[in-house]
């Protein structure tokens, strides 16, 4: 009877160890994931805000192209008075 204890005993002793060490390799293999998992967050969230600062570029770059349009549209207007102010120089000379 005590032999069978003893070996029953030495039988659970041995599946806890088998347990034990599929509880580590599991545990090992979550930690792998779960970094796996952190490290792909990071390339998104990384991912993410390099679109949103490239949306962002974009529109910095409309907003001065339209400003640039309408400077360009403001020197075309003053070029086309500084030509009419020569002209009327050039006339009010010719009169003197």
């Amino acid at each position: 009877r005590f032999a069978e204890q003893q070996q029953e005993i030495n039988s659970l002793m041995q599946r806890k160890s088998a347990v034990d060490e599929e509880n580590a390799f599991l545990k090992n293999e979550f930690s792998n994931f779960n970094q796996k998992f952190k490290d792909k967050i990071q390339e998104l969230d990384t991912e993410e805000c390099a679109q949103k600062k490239e949306e962002q570029n974009r529109l910095v770059i409309k907003s001065l192209e339209e400003e640039n349009e309408g400077l360009n549209i403001c020197c075309a207007d003053l070029l086309n008075d500084l030509e009419k102010l020569r002209k009327q120089e050039a006339q009010w000379e010719k009169k003197k």
